[in-house]
């Protein structure tokens, strides 16, 4: 037998991506250089990395439920995406239809926002193009500011509308300003609806034909241009409403079909060098690889999300690249990255307010007054200015939450009173009529912020619609709110091997660690069912066969059942320098080195 003099080795990797980011047109400086961009072209859901959902019934007594990851009302189909309004009766909900944002994944200040679509047709109609201010949460509507990219209402057949939303302009003044145009084809074949948007004005455009313009009064009032901050897209089509249902609702017209044909963002291309500032939100850390003031155009970095024990990376916002905790970029300009990190047992969303107050609800009666927004420092704020008689004239919570009978829950947060000293009550309760309350209690609120802890059986039916409720009625003064999780104590949403990192005290990406030094990474020691502390005689964990065209490597036979089981892939490559690998497949042959690549699949959540 011949003996090879190909170096071998063996490496583990969390999954490092392949492709680094994705638009990757080049510009010259001034120009338009794409920034952003989804094409549809995968069949099935909109891609989870750069798309979330509304859920429910959400704004302008509109009558359709916005559905979550449900095929068939958002979905892509024949290189489209399609929004779907349909008459279905779906869990009770007469009429459903879907409303995607990018609020988590992508927000813009400045540049050219394309979307090429064919609206929906038929009176009760309301597809929209629009934008909002990332900074709702904290600003209120109208004070973030909307941008209505392309509005149309479905008994208006020929007329598509573009409006500013801002505190001195908006419909509920009766102040909005904004233009329209006229085509007979909007529901018959695609158009290219867009803005540009720079700091002096914001030019709306159907099929490069600019319609109308808004210019900055340059006063620095953000009053009139709160157009200076972020803003994130939303392609929803609504159902009747104020304004899409003012002359009722054809039945004749479900299913009512959206369909996007892509969104692209450009921004103008400027001189380098960049800067990369990072920036994340909950259980984790970032970093970038390597670490300096400023990059130079083209130059390659690393990103890598660090989340804490137990958890697990969200989503990257402001690049496209693929969802995993090391991932390449060619820096081309200067980047706000940034990421949230996530407890996968957390039944509830936006736990620790990262997002401002998405997914929570309040409701304020009985005579009580109260503010609530989220803070700068990503918590919620409720400052009740005139108490009611009753705990439950001022609330704020999250419902659609499952209790399942016979199980143990645990609803766990942070809590402290900045004024007066109210009491706070916490409470599960059902999110329906008769909104029985399952358990609660009473807290007395100090200026320190403490932890809270409420535990529960739930020795009733199964409820997949549950709320959290916090009840403030009583209450002078104003509360904080933070890290507010509900968990089930008797499930883990961690796969094994994460509730073996978890258990072990070993962070998510920490895959080649090696605890007790034994040259045993702790994949292979959560492959063999070891101990990462406990010192183990080496044994090789790979195995090597000859062939014509040199050594294979292969995972010992041993390993081989576990490594099925966990989803754990092996992958040979090959390298000239130590430095820069490929699949062997896709190598040159002469090559000198080897390796075989473990990973396990990345430790995200949506």
């Amino acid at each position: 037998m011949k003996t090879s003099r190909t170096p071998l080795f063996i490496f583990l990797a969390s999954l490092l991506a392949a492709i680094v980011c994705r638009p990757s047109t080049t510009a010259e400086i001034g120009e338009w250089q794409l920034v952003w961009s989804d094409e549809f072209e995968t069949e099935g859901l909109p891609n989870a990395q750069w798309w979330d959902y509304e859920e429910g019934y959400i704004r302008n007594e509109e009558a359709q439920y916005y559905t979550v990851a449900r095929e068939e009302n958002a979905r892509i189909e024949n290189g489209s995406l399609i929004i779907e309004a349909r008459r279905d009766n779906f869990e009770g909900r007469p009429i459903t239809s879907a409303s995607l944002h990018s609020s988590r994944s992508a927000s813009w200040t400045y540049g050219k926002i394309e979307v090429r679509a064919q609206l929906a047709t038929g009176r009760g109609t309301w597809p929209a193009i629009w934008m909002l201010g990332d900074n709702i949460g904290e600003a209120g509507w109208p004070g973030c500011g909307e941008i209505d990219i392309m509005e149309y209402v479905g008994y208006e057949l020929e007329t598509v509308y573009g409006t500013v939303h801002t505190t001195a302009y908006n419909h509920v003044a009766n102040t909005e300003v904004g233009g329209n145009l006229q085509f007979d084809d909007l529901t018959e074949t695609m158009h290219s609806y867009s803005i540009e948007w720079s700091p002096d004005e914001i030019r709306f455009f159907v099929d490069d034909q600019n319609y109308f313009t808004f210019t900055n009064d340059g006063t620095g009032n953000d009053a009139t241009w709160p157009f200076h901050r972020p803003q994130h897209l939303k392609l929803n089509l609504a159902i009747g409403g104020g304004w899409g249902g003012s002359q009722g609702i054809d039945n004749a017209i479900f299913p009512a079909r959206f369909l996007i044909d892509y969104v692209r963002v450009y921004q103008r291309k400027e001189s380098p060098p960049y800067t990369i500032d990072l920036q994340s939100s909950g259980p984790g850390n970032l970093r970038v690889e390597p670490e300096k003031e400023s990059y130079v155009d083209g130059e390659q970095i690393t990103l890598i999300a660090d989340p804490d024990i137990g958890t697990r990376l969200g989503k990257w916002k402001n690049v496209q690249v693929p969802r995993a905790l090391e991932v390449p970029l060619v820096v081309n300009r200067s980047l706000q990255i940034q990421a949230d990190f996530l407890n996968p047992n957390a039944l509830n969303r936006n736990t620790d307010f990262s997002d401002q107050l998405s997914g929570w609800y309040n409701w304020i009666g009985g005579g009580a007054a109260a503010n609530i927004a989220a803070t700068s420092q990503e918590a919620a704020l409720i400052d009740v200015t005139q108490s009611g008689s009753e705990d439950w004239h001022v609330q704020f919570g999250q419902g659609g939450l499952p209790l399942e009978s016979g199980k143990r829950y645990q609803l766990q947060f942070d809590a402290s009173a900045s004024s007066g000293s109210p009491s706070l009550v916490a409470a599960l309760a059902m999110n329906s009529e008769p909104f029985t309350t399952y358990t609660s209690n009473v807290t007395q609120l100090t200026s320190s912020p403490l932890t809270f802890t409420l535990d529960y059986t739930h020795n009733t039916v199964t409820n997949p619609n549950t709320r959290i409720e916090f009840r403030l009625g009583r209450a002078a003064g104003s509360v904080t709110l933070d890290n507010v999780t509900l968990r089930s104590l008797d499930d883990d949403a961690l796969s094994p091997y994460e509730a073996w990192k978890r258990d072990h005290q070993i962070r998510p990406i920490n895959d080649t660690g090696d605890p007790d030094s034994d040259g045993t990474p702790n994949l292979i020691e959560f492959l063999l069912g070891t101990d990462p502390y406990q010192v183990q005689a080496y044994s090789p964990f790979y195995s090597i066969s000859p062939s014509r065209e040199g050594p294979l490597l292969s995972l010992s036979e041993m390993l081989l059942p576990a490594a099925a089981e966990h989803q754990v892939s092996t992958v040979e490559e090959k390298s000239e320098d130590l430095q820069h690998w490929a699949r062997s497949e896709n190598a040159e042959p002469s090559l000198k080195f080897k390796r075989l690549a473990l990973r396990a699949p990345a430790a995200i959540a949506d």
